[in-house]
């Protein structure tokens, strides 16, 4: 198994182009409960893109992957990667969503007050 991290590919911003059109069609409601998390999400997936692998960088983890003589279970493709899978075994599921969570807290879309 490959876990990618952030990679510098066209996916996120395609990504981030979808869920604003969606939230541009969420009723008052949803926008009150969600339109938070949405801008946070977007500005994490862009954060983690800029900051990310390359795309050759990430290829180059996934042929060693599977032109290994002896793959390993799991191979990492980026350093954000590599820690959610060495903290995985150590927290609980619970635990390791708070985490996640928080890391997502840190990314206010741009324009947000505190």
């Amino acid at each position: 198994m490959v876990e990618p991290g952030g990679v510098r590919t066209e996916i996120a911003a395609r990504g981030i182009a979808t869920a604003n059109d969606l939230a541009a069609r969420m009723t008052p409601e949803q926008e009150e409960r969600y339109g938070g998390l949405v801008r946070a999400n977007n500005e994490l997936m862009a954060s983690g893109t800029a900051s990310g692998l390359t795309a050759d960088a990430a290829a180059l983890v996934i042929v060693k992957a599977v032109t290994a003589r002896r793959p390993r279970t799991r191979y990492t493709a980026g350093r954000d990667a590599a820690l959610v899978m060495r903290l995985g075994p150590l927290l609980s599921d619970r635990t390791l969503d708070r985490i996640l969570a928080a890391n997502l807290r840190r990314h206010p879309p741009k324009g947000a007050t505190a």
